[in-house]
This record gives structure tokens, C-alpha cells and sequence, in this order.
């Protein structure tokens, strides 16, 4: 279940989904569009048709709403449905196959998300806090899955989490489905037959 993973809010199961989503999606299009740093609250509330106190209420600042775009991948790349999945199979290559389809899943749905915290990582601590915890619930899922690869039995590599992370960074997306012009489905299949050839003895 979704619970296994600390921090994933799953949106759709909260009575405020509606508002939280509207709040969170017009926040997006004017980060995208204006920056992160020059998108005041009362711009968010204007866009999104709900009262600055009401944002204030939820996320507390513009930082938590930014935070709250985490939530909002989370949730439209569909990985509390791919954790669930999960927890139903112990085949090794499935499992694996799983953390490729999060991989494509987050950069074909939510690769404005992606991009806006990589890019403003490095400028602004809020985005820097929000882009490390991004990677920390990344992390928490390919540890999981890991974790019920071995205990299905099948033996898997040294640092096998450290290379698993490596192989979906944004990084080597960008450079096959971006540069490159592979598909999305191309760019699965290799994602997921390079992590069981590379994670499994």
C-alpha cells in the first residue's frame, strides 16, 4: 500500500483533492511560466479561484506549496497504484520493470515538475529543499522494490539501489528520450532490461 512509503499523499483520497489540485496545477503553469521567485500567493490564489488565506491555510507559504508539487507527481506519474502493484508480485523482472515504468512515468507526465526543480535547485533553497525530496521518496521506492527482489529470493548486486537511481536519473532520460529521440516505450523496455541485467546475479 501507499503507506509503505512515508510521505506520499495520495491527493485523489483526500476530501480536499478538488482545491488541493487546482491550487497545486495553477501553481505549476506559473512557476513554469514565470519562475518560482517572482510567483506571488495572491497570483496562485487569483489563477487557481480560491482566497490567499485558503492556500495559507493548506500549505502554510509558497514554499509548501511548492513542497505540495511533490505530492502532485507523486500522484499523477501514478506511484502510489505502481507501490500497490508492487506489493502483489515477487518476480524479480517485474519488480524491475515496475521502477522503469515510474522512471517513464514521471518524466512523460510530470517532466515540467522535473525540470523546473532541477533548473532552480542550484539558485533557490526552497527549490533545493523540495528537489532533494523529490529524490528522497525516489530513493525510498527503488529501496523498496529492491528490498522484495531479495526476498523473493534472487540475489542482486552490491550497491544495487545506488545504481538503480543512477540508471533513471532525469539525466540519461534526457539524453536517450530528449537528445537522442527515443520513445517513451523505447526508453522503458531499455530502462527495464538494463536494471535486470545490471541488478540481478
Amino acid at each position: 500500500m501507499a503507506a509503505d512509503l512515508p510521505g506520499i499523499v495520495r491527493l485523489r483520497d483526500r476530501r480536499e483533492a478538488l482545491t488541493l489540485r487546482t491550487i497545486l496545477t495553477a501553481a505549476r503553469g506559473l512557476f513554469a511560466e514565470r519562475g518560482y521567485a517572482r510567483t506571488p500567493i495572491r497570483l496562485i490564489a487569483r489563477q487557481a479561484g480560491v482566497s490567499p488565506q485558503t492556500i495559507y491555510a493548506h500549505y502554510g507559504s509558497k514554499a509548501g506549496v511548492l513542497g505540495g508539487l511533490v505530492d502532485l507527481l507523486d500522484d499523477e506519474a501514478g506511484i502510489p497504484d505502481l507501490v500497490a502493484e508492487a506489493q502483489r508480485t515477487e518476480d524479480a523482472a517485474e519488480l524491475l520493470g515496475l521502477l522503469a515504468r515510474v522512471a517513464r512515468q514521471v518524466r512523460e507526465r510530470c517532466g515540467d515538475i522535473v525540470t523546473m526543480l532541477s533548473s532552480g535547485a542550484a539558485v533557490d533553497p526552497d527549490i533545493a529543499a523540495t528537489q532533494a525530496e523529490g529524490a528522497r521518496r525516489n530513493r525510498l521506492g527503488v529501496e523498496m522494490v529492491i528490498g522484495r527482489v531479495r526476498n523473493s529470493g534472487r540475489a542482486v548486486v552490491p550497491r544495487a539501489a545506488d545504481i538503480a537511481v543512477a540508471l533513471m536519473s532525469a539525466d540519461v532520460h534526457t539524453s536517450l528520450v530528449t537528445e537522442a529521440g527515443w520513445s517513451h516505450d523505447d526508453y522503458e523496455a531499455w530502462l527495464k532490461d538494463t536494471l535486470v541485467v545490471s541488478l540481478l546475479r
